[in-house]
This record gives structure tokens, C-alpha cells and sequence, in this order.
């Protein structure tokens, strides 16, 4: 048993733990991320995509401007101190899949709220051309906005060289022990423990009754056949660019129901039905992993403390915008932790789902 505690102990070295971790270190407190070291997780798989306007409804997401300003400032300081290269400028090209999409549009790209994402040359109904016409069709147009990119991988293994970890599946059962002045987790000694498990909270004993909504993606990554600019490219499904020039990451899916990390069929025969309806570049298959995004009820994050253990905390719910979502909601719980700056009512744990937790027998 170690004889100093940490301060705070992760569990979940993913998204959402590592950007934790680094954002209770930079506030002076001694940190440890454990994590089970799983090759396939949502995060890991995930593609970083940053846009600001998304979905069918082509929506400009919620204070994109104010969660982007923390994110870019955030990542690019990690890079400085890591001297690794993740977080990249992007141009992401939207083409519409109807005209429906396109008068929805035309309604939309007036607003100077939307105005302010697009690319100052691509602000035109319809630039000439958005697609290369020998990569795809676009026949009802579409338009480009200036985007962004994590590269989530390469952003979790730079902070592990310099976070302080210990790879480990935690068994929360046998492994912690709560005592008079501590936690005991696995060997080390803390004054708080943290949850950030993404949709393995669902097996925590002290955090089952938080309602999620989850849901299973199926992700390619493909070589294509002729050279693609690196861009990323959004129409039913999106494609976007890795380290590698040649190889483009392809998803996703929505999958409610089969909550399992195993690769669909039915998945894959659905991405490639998506890409091939536009895009004409042959292509070949290298990899197809699945994983379960932490998706929460009413679609939002959840942090905060436990409802009756002050010492046992919680972060989870970052969502497919968890790239950009993460440094922000970091930052939240660190003034709450450390500072004691109260929680957004709208992501407090205690206050969204109190009515959801039975006190146990």
C-alpha cells in the first residue's frame, strides 16, 4: 500500500479521464488514471470529428464558439508539452442528400451565426466544384465550413507517456475499499475517486442506476485507390482523414440495441451502401471495429459526485461531440473539485439524476 494518497484516482483512461487527469494536474493535484488497456474502445476508434454545424437538420451546434475557443487552446497546449501532433485544422464539406436538404439549407446559410463557420471562398449557395466530379457525385450541392480534427488515439497515448497510469481492469467490487480517512483502489491509497468508463459504468456497482441511452458504431478504415484531399466529407456517413494520406476512416452506424463491441455485417454492408451511392473511388476494407458511444439520457454529459459517497466521482456522457465537448466539461469539474465552484445545474449528477438512484439495502 502506498503511503502518500493520490488526490484524485481515475478509473478510464479514455477521452474523458485523460482530459480530466490533465486539467486536476495542471491545478497542482497528484493524479493516477488506471485503465484496463482494452485495444478497441469508443474513443479509441472514434474519428475527432469537430464541426460546427451537424445532423439532418444541418443545426450550428449550441455555444460551438465558446466549447471550441477551451478545446483549440487545450489541445494545442498539450501538443507543445508532449511534442506529438494531433489536433488538426480541417475544411469539412457537406453535401446535401436531397433537395429537401438543400431549401433547409437556403433558409440557414443566411443567418450571420452560420455564416461565421464558412469558409469565406465557399459561402455560396453552391461552390464549383465541392466534389471532385471523378471521386463522387454532388447533385444537390452542399457546402464547406471550417472544421476541426482530433486525432484521439495519438492524444490518449501522448498524455499516457507523461500522466501517471497503471494499466489494470479494475474490479470495483474487490478492488476498492472505502475507509475512515480514504479509498483503497487495488494497492494505492486516495482521497477522491473518479469514474470515467464511458458506457462500462453500466457495470459499476456505484453508478448502474445512471440512465443511459447508449449506442453501438461500426467504423471502417479504408485505403482508397486514388489520391483524396484531406478534407472531411459528410453526406448519411462521413469520411474522414488519418495520419496516413491514403487511409480515411468511414461510419458510422446507430445500433441501440446490440450493445457489444463486436463488428456488425449488416454494419459494414451498410456503410459501404452509403459511400458507394456518391463516391467512385474503389477502395479496400483494412479494418472494421465496433464500440458503444456513452450516450446519456436527454443526450448530455453527467458529472459530478455520487449522491451519498462525497468522495466518489463521476464523469461520463461526452457523446459523438465529446472532442470538442471535453476540455470544457473538464474544466467544469475541476473548479468544482478543486475550487469548489458550483456545477452547471444542466450536468450535475446529483440534480439530473437524483430521482433515478435507489439508496441501496
Amino acid at each position: 500500500m502506498s503511503s502518500n494518497p493520490w488526490d484524485f484516482i481515475i478509473v478510464g483512461q479514455g477521452l474523458a479521464g485523460t482530459t480530466l487527469a490533465w486539467h486536476l494536474h495542471d491545478s497542482g493535484q497528484r493524479v493516477l488514471l488506471i485503465d484496463a488497456a482494452q485495444p478497441v474502445t469508443s474513443s479509441k476508434i472514434a474519428a475527432g470529428l469537430i464541426t460546427p454545424i451537424t445532423g439532418q437538420r444541418l443545426v450550428l451546434t449550441s455555444r460551438f464558439d465558446e466549447y471550441l475557443t477551451l478545446a483549440r487552446e487545450f489541445y494545442t497546449g498539450i501538443e507543445d508539452r508532449t511534442g506529438r501532433k494531433f489536433f488538426h485544422p480541417r475544411t469539412a464539406v457537406r453535401l446535401f442528400q436531397s433537395d429537401t436538404e438543400r431549401q433547409q439549407w437556403s433558409r440557414r446559410r443566411l443567418q450571420p451565426a452560420y455564416q461565421a463557420h464558412l469558409q469565406a471562398h465557399l459561402a455560396i449557395p453552391q461552390p464549383a466544384p465541392l466534389n471532385d466530379p471523378n471521386l463522387g457525385d454532388a447533385p444537390h450541392g452542399g457546402f464547406a465550413m471550417s472544421a476541426y480534427q482530433l486525432d484521439v488515439a495519438a492524444y490518449l497515448d501522448a498524455s499516457r507517456s507523461i500522466l501517471a497510469s497503471q494499466s489494470m481492469a479494475l474490479d470495483w467490487h474487490r478492488d476498492v475499499e472505502f475507509t475512515a480517512d480514504d479509498i483503497r483502489v487495488a494497492g494505492h491509497r486516495t482521497l477522491t475517486l473518479i469514474s470515467c468508463e464511458g458506457y462500462a459504468a453500466t457495470r459499476n456497482p456505484y453508478f448502474s442506476w445512471v440512465p443511459f441511452k447508449a449506442a453501438k458504431g461500426d467504423i471502417l478504415t479504408v485505403r482508397f485507390q486514388a489520391p483524396l484531399p484531406p478534407h472531411s466529407l459528410h453526406r448519411g456517413i462521413w469520411i474522414a482523414p488519418t495520419a496516413d494520406p491514403a487511409i480515411f476512416k468511414i461510419g458510422s452506424t446507430y445500433d441501440w440495441e446490440n450493445l457489444d463491441q463486436r463488428p456488425s455485417a449488416p454494419a459494414r454492408a451498410q456503410i459501404e451502401r452509403k459511400l458507394q451511392e456518391f463516391f467512385h473511388v474503389p477502395y479496400h476494407v483494412l479494418d472494421h471495429h465496433a464500440a458503444v458511444r456513452p450516450i446519456i439520457r436527454e443526450s448530455q454529459a453527467a458529472i459530478g459526485l455520487h449522491p451519498t459517497h462525497d468522495r466518489l466521482g463521476y464523469f461520463n456522457g461526452l457523446g459523438s461531440k465529446g472532442s470538442l465537448l471535453a476540455p470544457w466539461f473538464a474544466q467544469c469539474f475541476t473548479d468544482f473539485l478543486v475550487r469548489a465552484i458550483p456545477l452547471p445545474d444542466h450536468v450535475d449528477l446529483r440534480k439530473k439524476f437524483n430521482r433515478c438512484y435507489a439508496q441501496p439495502n
